[in-house]
C-alpha cells in the first residue's frame, strides 16, 4: 500500500504523462498570458526571448494594448552579445502592441522563430506534407539564404516555424523540429 503511494505522489510530483522538458516555464508564462500551453523543443539553440503581441483596442480615443493574441518564441544562435539600453527603448517605441515576458534582446543571429496562438492560420504558396500523421503546411525558401516556413494547427493551439539554421539540410532540420512538437503535444 506504501509503495502504491508513493507512486502517486510521485507522479502527481511529476506530471504524469506529460513531457517535461527545461522550456515548461516559459510554456507556463505564455499560458500565464494566451491561456494556451505550447510545447517547445529543446534543441542546441537557446531561447533568447519571449514575447507577447496585443491586438490594438481604441479607448477615449488612443490605441492601447487590448487582449494577448500571439506569442514569439526566438531561439538564437547563441546569447553572447546583448543590445544596449538606446535599442531596447527604440525596440520598445517601435512595438508598442509587444511585451517581452521572457528573456532579453541579443544581437546574435536568430536560429527559430516560433509563433503561437489560438488563431488557424493558412500559408500562402505552401505544400501540405504529413509529419507522424499529422497534416504540416510547408515552404522552402531559397535566395541569399534559405528559410522554412512551416504552419501546425491543432485544436486549441497553432504554430508558425520560421527555421533559419542552415547546418547540415534545413528542410530535414526543420521536419524534426516539427516532429518533436507533433510528438509531445
Amino acid at each position: 500500500m506504501k509503495k502504491y503511494l508513493f507512486l502517486a505522489a510521485f507522479c502527481l510530483l511529476v506530471g504524469c504523462g506529460q513531457e517535461a522538458n527545461g522550456n515548461s516555464e516559459i510554456s507556463k508564462k505564455i499560458n500565464e498570458e494566451l491561456g494556451i500551453t505550447p510545447y517547445l523543443p529543446e534543441v542546441e539553440y537557446p531561447i533568447a526571448n519571449v514575447n507577447v503581441e496585443y491586438t490594438p483596442v481604441i479607448e477615449d480615443d488612443e490605441v492601447v494594448n487590448g487582449d494577448p493574441w500571439n506569442a514569439v518564441v526566438q531561439y538564437n544562435i547563441s546569447l553572447d552579445e546583448k543590445v544596449d539600453e538606446d535599442f531596447i527603448r527604440s525596440w520598445e517605441e517601435n512595438n508598442p502592441r509587444k511585451e517581452i515576458i521572457y528573456g532579453e534582446l541579443y544581437k546574435d543571429p536568430t536560429a527559430i522563430i516560433v509563433n503561437v496562438n489560438g488563431t488557424q492560420t493558412n500559408l500562402e504558396s505552401a505544400e501540405t506534407i504529413e509529419i507522424e500523421g499529422h497534416k504540416v503546411q510547408f515552404q522552402h525558401i531559397e535566395r541569399e539564404s534559405e528559410t522554412v516556413i512551416m504552419l501546425i494547427d491543432f485544436e486549441d493551439i497553432n504554430y508558425k516555424i520560421l527555421y533559419f539554421v542552415d547546418e547540415n539540410d534545413i528542410q530535414e532540420e526543420a521536419k524534426a523540429f516539427a516532429k518533436e512538437i507533433i510528438n509531445n503535444y
